[in-house]
């Protein structure tokens, strides 16, 4: 008897416990999905929805639903000149979405509730972010008067519902209305960083709304290390850059590679070597590759300290090789996302093609790429760089990580024809962009994507 009543009693606590849970998932859905309306204004009718437009298309990547008290950030995009039907074909084709988009006439398109939807757009924002698009490009929206003021109150809106403040101050916190640029420059997931003047309409936007525009030198720490696309005050570097190691300041160190300069005593050459800032120390396991851009060893090494930045190792155009930090082990300053794990290699030379005609110099590159393979046991391979093991070059640590002043889709630093060459013929295997792994995942600086919002 007494066992069946502490059935009973179980039974009882099991359906009292499953009926709160259901009461809770009902509850939390309740509020995950409650939907602010942002069309109470007489003037404001709801968007037209995407259909409108599109008739038996596929309307891009499916949302996900999202806590409205989770958005804080507007941002706004131009088509770039394209009709919208275009623009939204080309954006759902490269698995892109947007929340609304104004045409040109001021008519309103897309979701009715857009607080309660995430789509992606803007990796980095997304998670936080009502994407708006202006139909047409700066010039014709600026001077397209119903356009502006349907947007104007269409901010406004939004702003006072979810409690965005009217600025574009601090794109860090996530916390404004911003333009895509300055959202990509700060979190990358981009395919191009041109200015596309959305910076103009925004400041007139934000004038008329009664808030605060910043220009870019006036964004919350634009100077500090932590964005994508940096940008040098060259000035305040040269104040704070206090070197404590290097040239006529540390002892000339040993070097432990062959293929290196060095004297009879097996030391680094001094006057050769850089002045720079400890930063601490490193186990390497991969190499990048660099080319300065800079047509002389001396000014390479004069430009790298006025930026406080340095390397590993600098190749002259004589095909000698120089050991600029005191130690293989020593944290470099030159590729962002690679430092911490790879030895760093600047080649002198203004371009690509002034690297591939220089044959002396390729010689030293090959020798040097291949002794350090085997002194940190890498391969020669450059297909996977968060993998930290193997060759690369600057460009695809860039469009992986970022942490540059100079962003850009194209092939750059030292150039794929030149990592190709130095590749193949030490006999590793070279890797087109194409096959570099996860290129077409989200998880790149600089994406690889045909098209973006």
């Amino acid at each position: 008897m007494q066992k069946e009543q502490n059935n009973k009693i179980l039974i009882k606590r099991i359906l009292l416990i499953t009926n709160y849970s259901i009461l809770f998932l009902i509850v939390s859905c309740r509020f995950m999905t409650l939907r602010y309306n942002i069309w109470t204004d007489p003037e404001q009718s709801p968007p037209l929805p995407f259909s409108a437009l599109m008739d038996g298309a596929n309307f891009g990547p499916k949302s996900e639903g999202r806590w409205n008290r989770d958005v804080t950030a507007l941002v706004l995009h131009t088509t770039k000149g394209l009709p919208t039907q275009k623009f939204l074909q080309e954006a759902w084709n490269s698995k892109w979405n947007v929340h609304l988009v104004i045409d040109s006439k001021g008519e309103i398109y897309g979701e009715e509730f857009p607080a309660s939807v995430l789509y992606p757009t803007s990796p980095g924002i997304d998670a936080v972010a009502i994407h708006i698009v202006l139909e047409g490009d700066t010039k014709s929206i600026l001077n397209n008067t119903k356009q502006l003021t349907r947007t104007k109150m269409l901010l406004s809106s939004l702003c006072q519902k979810l409690k965005i403040p009217f600025n574009n101050y601090d794109v860090s916190s996530k916390l404004g209305i911003f333009t895509h640029l300055q959202v990509k420059k700060r979190f990358g997931g981009f395919i191009d960083i041109n200015d596309l003047g959305e910076s103009q309409i925004l400041e007139l936007l934000l004038k008329e709304l009664g808030g605060k525009y910043f220009s870019e030198n006036e964004w919350k720490n634009r100077f500090e290390k932590d964005w994508v696309l940096r940008k040098e005050n060259i000035s305040a570097i040269k104040k704070a850059f206090q070197p404590d190691r290097g040239r006529g300041i540390t002892p000339t160190p040993k070097v432990e590679i062959k293929s290196i300069e060095q004297t009879k005593d097996n030391l680094a050459i001094e006057s050769k070597r850089i002045q720079y800032a400890f930063k601490g120390t490193i186990s390497p396991t991969c190499l990048v590759l660099h080319y300065t851009a800079i047509p002389t060893y001396e000014k390479s090494i004069s430009v790298l300290e006025a930026r406080a930045l340095n390397a590993t190792f600098l190749v002259d155009k004589d095909g000698k090789a120089y050991q600029i930090l005191d130690s293989l082990y020593e944290l470099p300053s030159t590729a962002y996302g690679t430092n911490e794990k790879c030895v760093q290699m600047e080649i002198v030379g203004k371009d690509t093609e002034d690297l591939i005609s220089n044959e002396v110099q390729i010689a030293k590159v090959l020798e040097l790429t291949k002794e350090l393979s085997i002194k940190f046991n890498f391969p020669l391979s450059n297909q996977r760089i968060e993998s930290f093991h193997g060759v690369y070059s600057h460009t695809q640590a860039k469009k992986k990580f970022g942490g540059s002043i100079y962003l850009t889709g194209k092939d750059f630093d030292p150039g794929e024809a030149y990592m190709e060459l130095i590749l193949t013929k030490a006999g590793g295997t070279y890797f087109p962009e194409k096959d570099w792994y996860d290129r077409q995942g989200n998880n790149w600086v600089i994406l690889d994507r045909k098209f973006q919002p």
